[in-house]
């Protein structure tokens, strides 16, 4: 099996407040000027798939602004990932209300659904959205990919003295193996698991053994980034790579934002700009690599 090495640039909303300063509604120069800075950051893609080919490399972008992105990266025969959630919900709704017409005409390898997961609470309405959208991937052979991130309930924070870290660090592997148990509990058994990084790898240990019960075969697990330090990240992957069935990441701002913020700023070049996040990219496969051998 290949290893997974995602650049996610399909931020929406943090998108327009990086580029933009704004998060609100945008003409028609505001978007191509969005599009055109996703472009910048798929340049640094293409860098690294230049110097060690495309098997391992792949690019998660939306539609909205990176429509002819998608369409680039299957001439250059990378895997594509395709963004199908409504940006900024607490509860997974599809972007488009034809999402299965915006999936058959881009074809990506993967589907990706962003979800926002409380224990405790009712689950169920989005977890019927994961499982038609799980089944249609199914039926037309497109991988599923599904990012939960783990919220904190009323309880959980006292439980850590309303401290969001000690969440992080004391319950939310624990959180996730329960919510991936109940997803799975629903029928919902996605290829491929984007999960947030741990401090150890016994509690990444935690959340691959959730991964892989139930009917999960060949299920893959790939670290985000949360647009942390490199320092962090870097930890997150070290720890993390040796877990079952963990063959990568998906760190996005960690590598493209501060590159784009210099260009914005016109402190930099678009060519020094994709140049810096190409230097990025590689140097987290780097750390990958050296920690899972």
């Amino acid at each position: 099996m290949p290893s997974l090495y995602v650049l996610p640039f399909d931020h929406r909303g943090s998108f327009k407040k990086l580029i933009l300063e704004h998060g609100g509604d945008i003409t028609e120069a505001e978007k191509e000027k969005l599009i055109h800075y996703k472009k910048v950051v798929f340049e640094g893609f293409k860098k690294v798939a230049e110097k060690r080919g495309v098997e391992d490399l792949a690019i998660l972008v939306d539609e909205e602004y990176g429509k002819d992105i998608h369409k680039e990266a299957k001439i250059l025969g990378a895997r594509n990932l395709l963004s199908t959630e409504k940006s900024g919900q607490d509860v997974f709704d599809f972007e488009y209300e034809n999402w299965q017409d915006h999936l058959l005409e881009i074809r990506p390898s993967y589907a990706k659904a962003l979800i926002r997961v409380v224990i405790g609470e009712d689950n169920s309405l989005q977890n019927t959205r994961l499982k038609e959208l799980s089944d249609f991937c199914k039926e037309n052979e497109i991988k599923f990919l599904i990012e939960p991130l783990i919220q904190p309930s009323k309880e959980d924070l006292v439980k850590c003295g309303d401290d969001k870290k000690r969440f992080d660090i004391e319950l939310r592997p624990e959180r996730f193996a329960e919510a991936v148990r109940e997803m799975h509990s629903a029928g919902i058994y996605p290829d491929v698991w984007k999960i947030e990084g741990t401090e150890t790898k016994e509690a990444m240990d935690t959340c691959s053994e959730a991964a892989f019960e139930g009917e999960a075969e060949n299920v893959e697990i790939v670290i985000l980034g949360r647009g942390e330090s490199m320092e962090k990240v870097e930890h997150w992957l070290t720890v993390g790579a040796k877990s079952k069935g963990v063959t990568g990441f998906a760190v996005g701002r960690t590598i493209f934002a501060e590159a784009l913020l210099k260009l914005r700023n016109g402190e930099i070049n678009e060519e020094d700009a994709s140049q810096e996040i190409a230097r990025r990219y590689e140097y987290f496969i780097g750390v990958f690599e050296k920690a899972k051998s």
